[in-house]
């Protein structure tokens, strides 16, 4: 355990919303992690750093990781076509106003943010492609009784498309077109470069962030690896291919596979709460990515707060 601990280095910050953030540079598997922070040198210097930065909390995610909980599909595989923003009302009018997205932070954390977003289609997709992984040579017999299933175990904020931590005013783009734009105004017509960026964790969230910069900032990223090399997500035909490790934060089902019968059901079981996961895009520019008026207007629709709201209060206020 102790071995595999040293692989990994591990970063705390207090972020911009005045959170504590452990990051480690890369993509890493939810068990490696498990097993990293396991190891008792790694947790301490954890907790040491989050000491220094004058807090006293616990590295609580490591509770939800070694709970135990029932057995439940993973990875699923699914294919994202769309991607969002979100803000409150004071980031939307800034929105509005500059025509477009401005990048928020310093130096080369200097990014605008962007989420996945996954509908009813993208989970049903997913599931059909998770049992034909599973059951390979099901009879149309059998496909026509699978009941479906998968809905019971996306319990997690990455798929609750009604709600945001972030506001409730929301810019949802397809990805080839937010790609293209980031192409022509930042990368002088070039392919952007995408790489893996960080793994980043919070008390339950495991966030993978995916960078996307422009070649000139080749030299600054190149310790960071090309995003084909990750085992979690890539990019295939205008489409985002995300392999999901923990698609439910509070597990209430338990997936049972019959083999014999070559279909899946799901049984009740107490509640079991977990880590879940998500990815966020972090396009790195300095200036502003722009759009017209009318497509930012098109593009523009509400949604509800989360019960975790990190917008302190700003989000409540009507539609301009």
């Amino acid at each position: 355990m102790a071995e595999a601990a040293r692989h990994y280095a591990f970063h705390v910050r207090i972020n911009d919303r005045n959170f504590l953030e452990v990051s480690h540079n890369g993509h890493i598997s939810i068990e490696d992690l498990r097993i990293a922070l396991q190891d008792h040198t790694t947790g301490m210097q954890i907790q040491h750093d989050f000491r220094r930065l004058g807090r006293h909390d616990e590295l609580k995610i490591l509770g939800y990781m070694t709970n135990y909980i029932p057995n439940y599909p993973t990875p699923i595989e699914f294919h994202i076509s769309e991607v969002t923003h979100v803000t409150d009302i004071k980031g939307f009018r800034g929105i509005m106003e500059s025509r477009g997205f401005k990048a928020q932070g310093n130096d080369n954390e200097k990014f605008s943010w962007w989420s996945l977003k996954i509908d009813e289609g993208c989970i049903e997709a997913a599931e059909k492609r998770y049992l034909e992984k599973e059951f390979p040579s099901r009879s149309q017999e059998q496909k026509e009784r699978q009941e479906p299933f998968l809905k019971k175990f996306t319990t997690s904020p990455a798929f609750n498309t009604d709600k945001s931590r972030y506001g409730n005013l929301q810019f949802t783009f397809p990805l080839n077109e937010l790609m293209e734009t980031y192409k022509e105004q930042m990368c002088g017509g070039q392919d952007p470069v995408l790489r893996e960026y960080k793994t980043v964790f919070y008390k339950q969230e495991i966030m993978y962030v995916v960078l996307v910069h422009s070649p000139k900032d080749n030299e600054r990223f190149e310790n960071f690896p090309k995003i084909e090399k990750s085992s979690f997500v890539y990019f295939e035909e205008n489409q985002i291919v995300w392999k999901a490790q923990a698609i439910g934060n509070k597990i209430k089902f338990e997936l049972i596979m019959n083999r014999e019968d070559r279909t899946a059901k799901v049984e009740p079981v107490h509640n079991r709460f977990y880590v879940w996961d998500q990815v966020s895009l972090a396009l790195h520019f300095d200036d502003a990515l722009q759009f017209p008026k009318e497509t930012l207007q098109k593009s523009n629709t509400s949604c509800n707060v989360d019960e975790i709201n990190l917008t302190k209060g700003k989000q409540n206020l009507p539609l301009l």
